[in-house]
């Protein structure tokens, strides 16, 4: 290894934290450390962005990779990736949509986050509260901008897009959103009974004179002149460079070069072996009746609904135990982070279907998944094995909070989690390990664990056929009917989940499962009786995330050392 390589590579990942330390307010939050901005959405901040990326990829490209150490060798890798990502996020700016339901409301819900949990350790922290709460509003109101922007441009989401769009910043304008804002006693202990009441009517006044209105503004704009002109089909390809656009999402997301066109060939052949599989399932449950029979059953019966909330999470947890006792078998490290689950907050369980996972982090070392059982009896619950492999353990807390713990691995890959492919392959391979660990033990629990297999492979074949292919939203509406045991108003929400509001992200799931896969049964092969499913998963998961081409490269690099 040359030593003048190595030099430089650590530099610029030093370079690069540094800056994301800058810029990244949810990093800043894992660590403990302070947040004082809260950067707008603009042209000029991803141009700054992708002017520091391009600046080290220069760089990177005067490093012969060939020479470095293979840790040095992954941050190099991950350092590409990176930067190129930047640079596509300024390139394709104007096309990303950043204020419908998943990503608007994933913003909104973030920042508002942030503030509910800020930390008032001493008197000053109250000003750099109430700078926070005024670049919150002007972010919202940068979030305004954009769709004038792209309104200019004739990027303009479809019709009913916008009605859910509209109504997600209605509702962060109401009072159950805005009240927690403003600061409670119970959390103003550092400061005095002055300093207290002062804060809180300057905080109260920054959200009535700033924040409302401009959330309200962003729900007007949408209701008013932003209709003119809205498409009436769905999908990237309607757009200027749209087509062009949804390539580059699908490597971003995925990680692999890849086409549309394969994509949606992978989907319907893996929804077609899954239908046959749910068949043998029905075979085994006693089932008389068709697959569609079958499906409707899965769908409606009651045994698959709780009728409270507190039954719904003891459910849950009796499929983490059943994962928990089998993990010796398949891990021979786990996470010292402790992990569990709980309902999700009351104000959030109407705007998000399923729930979600939160790493551990600084005030919080625990991993936690949030589940949503605000109304149970419309809940199902016949994939909730399948849930909590994908989830928790031995999905995300598994992969998260070992890449977290890895002292070993540099900061920029420690809290690195931008390899979408990597980290939601990971969980679906971890939902499909299930199989083997036992926590599938019912033909109905295996139903569930097809079921939720079925929904993934079924994205495949929409997110790419609304996008890339011509198919209107109807038309995947009814394919996702056929094939799935979603209601009504889950696929309305999903079609436009893939089409209008976060195109591409869905695809990294299958993609990535079948990845895991395949390098698996490759280093099955190369190393015969030797190979050792739980050494097999610390090479998988024990270095940190990365795209899935590099994951190749690192596993090959294992049984090379191996050997």
């Amino acid at each position: 290894m040359g030593s003048d390589d190595a030099s430089a590579i650590d530099e610029l990942a030093e370079r690069y934290w540094r800056y994301a330390l800058q810029i990244d307010n949810y990093l800043r939050s894992q660590l403990g450390l302070p947040v004082e901005t809260i950067r707008p959405l603009t042209l000029d901040a991803a141009e700054r962005d992708a002017a520091f990326a391009q600046r080290i990829a220069g760089e990177l490209d005067r490093i012969e990779p060939g020479r470095l150490d293979h840790d040095r060798w992954l941050v190099y890798e991950t350092m590409r990736f990176w930067a190129a990502g930047y640079v596509a996020a300024c390139e394709y700016f104007w096309l990303c949509q950043q204020a419908t339901p998943y990503a608007g409301g994933t913003h909104l819900s973030a920042t508002a986050t942030l503030l509910t949990t800020f930390s008032f350790a001493a008197p000053a922290d109250a000003e750099r509260y109430l700078s926070l709460l005024h670049q919150y509003a002007g972010f919202v109101r940068s979030l305004l901008s954009l769709l004038r922007g792209q309104h200019e441009r004739a990027i303009i989401l479809p019709e009913v897009e916008i009605d859910a769009s509209a109504a997600v910043f209605r509702g962060y304008a109401e009072p159950p959103q805005i009240a927690p804002l403003v600061p409670g006693d119970a959390r103003l202990g550092a400061l005095s009974a002055r300093q207290r009441s002062t804060l809180k009517e300057k905080a109260a006044s920054v959200l009535a004179s700033e924040l409302v209105p401009a959330l309200h503004g962003v729900a007007e704009y949408l209701d008013g002149p932003y209709r003119a002109g809205a498409p009436a089909g769905v999908g990237l390809s309607q757009y200027p460079r749209g087509r062009e656009y949804y390539q580059h999402l699908i490597y971003a997301n995925t990680t692999l070069t890849t086409t549309p066109e394969r994509l949606h060939a992978l989907g319907l052949e893996q929804v077609a072996q899954l239908n046959e599989r749910l068949a043998g399932v029905a075979e085994r449950a006693g089932f008389s009746g068709a697959p569609a029979d079958f499906k409707n059953f899965l769908a409606h019966d009651p045994r698959f609904f709780p009728e409270t909330s507190e039954e719904f999470g003891k459910r849950l947890g009796g499929y983490v135990e059943r994962a928990r006792s089998a993990v010796s078998g398949f891990f021979s490290r786990v996470p010292k982070a402790a992990y569990g689950i709980e309902p999700l907050a009351r104000a959030l369980a109407d705007s998000q279907t399923f729930g979600y996972y939160d790493p551990p982090r600084a005030a919080r070392p625990k991993g936690i998944y949030y589940y949503n059982a605000r109304r149970p009896q419309r809940t199902s619950m016949l994939a909730a094995g399948a849930l909590i492999c994908h989830e928790l353990i031995p999905g995300h807390h598994f992969q998260i909070a070992l890449q977290q713990e890895n002292a070993a691995l540099p900061d920029i890959r420690r809290y690195d989690f931008s390899a979408v492919g990597f980290c939601e392959g990971w969980g679906e391979y971890a939902a499909q390990l299930g199989w083997e660990m036992g926590v599938y033990e019912t033909p109905y629990d295996q139903a569930g664990r097809i079921m939720q297999d079925l929904m993934v492979s079924a994205r495949l074949v929409v997110d790419t056929a609304m996008n890339a292919l011509g198919w209107s939203r109807e038309r995947a509406m009814a394919y996702l009917r056929e094939n799935l045991t979603l209601d009504e108003a889950q696929i309305e929400s999903e079609s436009l989940r893939y089409s209008a509001d976060i195109p591409g992200h869905a695809l990294a799931y299958k993609t990535g499962e079948l990845t895991f896969l395949e390098i698996r049964e490759q280093a099955r092969k190369r190393l015969g009786a030797a190979f050792d499913i739980r050494e097999f998963h610390e090479w998988a998961i024990g270095s940190g995330a990365m795209t899935l081409d590099t994951l190749r490269g690192h596993v090959e690099h294992e049984i090379s050392a191996k050997s």
